[in-house]
């Protein structure tokens, strides 16, 4: 019994006194090591997909925006005026007057035009869009005038029209310039009998089967006929309605 159990107590005590192996440490630290993150170079570079324009593309917008400012700029010049400047010349229809030369000179701004013809003399204001030079003519400002260049610049489309006339399209030429023509736009200006010259007082022309009626010389369409009996012929006599001279026939 006793060498039976003398090998069952010292296996017993070789267990009890054989030293436990510890167990792996596993060491926890405070702050985790953060996953690596990528660089700001880094991400703008995967996220940039836009191929870089070259020198040439990148300058486009800037040179179509400096041929936009020129085309403006270009286009307030006062070139596109000047086309309508000048002295023009042509031949227009008075009705029962027959045809009359007119000479139509336009300053620099497409905003004054003077108008002469046999008839007499007159200034009026006008407008000019680029394109066509307009104005009102005659005693009651009833004859309106349109003036178009040619894109030649030396003639032009002429129409007057009113009531009593029609001139839908006569061909006006330019015999000069406006700077060559100041001189006479300036002594036509002034429209008062005072300041008519001999030569510009026109002689008004009789009506016939009326003596003693002749037509208005500044206004032939009008209804309104002149009364100049028992006036001498060569009398200087003034419109009523003008305020002009002219001479009694």
């Amino acid at each position: 019994m006793k060498r039976t159990l003398a090998p069952f107590l010292t296996l017993a005590l070789l267990l009890v006194t054989a030293h436990r192996l510890p167990a792996p440490i596993q060491e926890i630290p405070e702050n985790p090591t953060p996953a690596p993150q990528e660089s700001v170079s880094q991400r703008k570079s995967k996220h940039s997909a836009k191929p870089k324009l070259n020198a040439e593309e990148s300058e486009t917008p800037s040179k179509r925006h400096e041929l936009t400012s020129a085309t403006r700029i270009k286009a307030q010049k006062p070139e596109n005026k000047s086309r309508c400047a000048g002295v023009w010349t042509g031949i227009l229809s008075f009705g029962i007057l027959g045809t009359a030369d007119e000479t139509l000179t336009i300053d620099l701004t497409g905003t004054v035009v003077v108008e002469k013809n046999q008839f007499g003399s007159a200034t009026h204001p006008a407008t000019w869009d680029g394109a066509t030079v307009r104005f009102q003519s005659g005693a009651l400002n009833e004859i309106a005038f349109t003036l178009t260049p040619n894109a030649d610049g030396q003639t032009a489309v002429v129409t007057a029209n009113s009531m009593f006339i029609s001139n839908p399209g006569a061909a006006f030429r330019k015999i000069a310039n406006y700077e060559s023509s100041a001189g006479i736009a300036t002594s036509a200006s002034t429209t008062a009998a005072a300041s008519q010259k001999a030569n510009e007082i026109p002689t008004a022309k009789p009506v016939p089967g009326r003596p003693g009626f002749v037509y208005n010389p500044f206004d032939p369409t009008a209804a309104r006929l002149l009364d100049v009996r028992g006036k001498p012929s060569g009398t200087k006599l003034k419109d009523p309605v003008s305020g002009k001279l002219f001479i009694v026939p």
